[in-house]
């Protein structure tokens, strides 16, 4: 090889690793950007307002005689927690990643900026996940903190399923953010007339939703404590724990290569 070719070879090296770090710098500069935006918006303030309506709740609960875990589990965590804050949380930051972009009509900025669309998405989802996770993991402390020392027995079983939960709602609405022009109420939806309306079919028809695998989830690692569905067994039919966790799993990697494809491939008409 030549001296010439050599030069040219390093220099195209040079220049690959200039581009990469570049491109890298537009994305973390993207995320910081996103995560302040969003952190700064109304839907933090709602968030808030709901933790401190929930931690009011569980205040209102310890009053009570003779608690338990099973008590504070399938009273407190699962119908105020897992099934109302952690959606919540997940549609406020979740469809308002591509969306707020799409409805304050400054979409079109992004996409014409040298920054690949796949970035674009992941940065933005990465922003809406750590915000999702942020405010579960602080209203579930808040709220087994009120309910202590029950509360910290509850913290070491349950954090996994609802950190898991948190990021499979949190693919799911960012989809359903980019996808519709609509997508809050389009979450909404899901989340309390959908899943409500599944949730309470007999067989296996609540499946198909994710709050099934997230209560299969909690239901089972609170299994010593004997922590169940209201419901009879029978109708509920619950999975085991593992094999929710490889559903939310997959779910959460489905939901987030689908968005990517789709907006990727999309052509946004209504933006100005």
């Amino acid at each position: 090889m030549s001296q010439s070719e050599v030069q040219q070879t390093a220099t195209s090296d040079q220049r690959s690793a200039i581009s990469i770090l570049s491109m890298t710098s537009a994305c973390l500069h993207l995320f910081v950007l996103s995560l302040r935006r969003m952190f700064s918006s109304r839907q933090t303030l709602i968030c808030l307002v709901l933790t401190t309506l929930a931690c009011l709740i569980v205040f209102a609960w310890s009053m009570q005689k003779d608690l338990t875990v099973k008590k504070l589990a399938e009273e407190v965590l699962v119908p105020v927690h897992a099934a109302f804050l952690v959606p919540i949380f997940a549609i406020c930051y979740g469809t308002s990643g591509i969306g707020g972009e799409r409805e304050d009509q400054t979409l079109v900025y992004l996409l014409i900026t040298p920054v690949p669309r796949p970035l674009v998405y992941l940065a933005k989802l990465l922003a809406a996940v750590t915000l999702v996770m942020a405010w579960t993991a602080a209203s579930m402390g808040a709220m087994c903190y009120l309910a202590r020392p029950l509360g910290i027995e509850a913290i070491k079983l349950f954090w996994p399923a609802l950190t898991l939960g948190a990021l499979a709602y949190s693919s799911l609405f960012h989809v359903l953010g980019a996808a519709f022009r609509r997508g809050t109420i389009i979450s909404l939806a899901y989340t309390f007339f959908l899943e409500g309306l599944l949730g309470n079919m007999p067989g296996i028809v609540k499946r198909v939703s994710l709050s099934f695998y997230l209560s299969c989830m909690i239901y089972d690692a609170g299994s010593d404590h004997k922590i169940a569905p209201l419901i009879a067994k029978e109708m509920f039919l619950p999975v085991l724990g593992a094999t929710a966790t490889n559903v939310l799993w997959a779910a959460a990697v489905a939901l987030t290569l689908a968005g990517v494809s789709n907006f990727s491939r999309r052509e946004y008409r209504d933006l100005s």
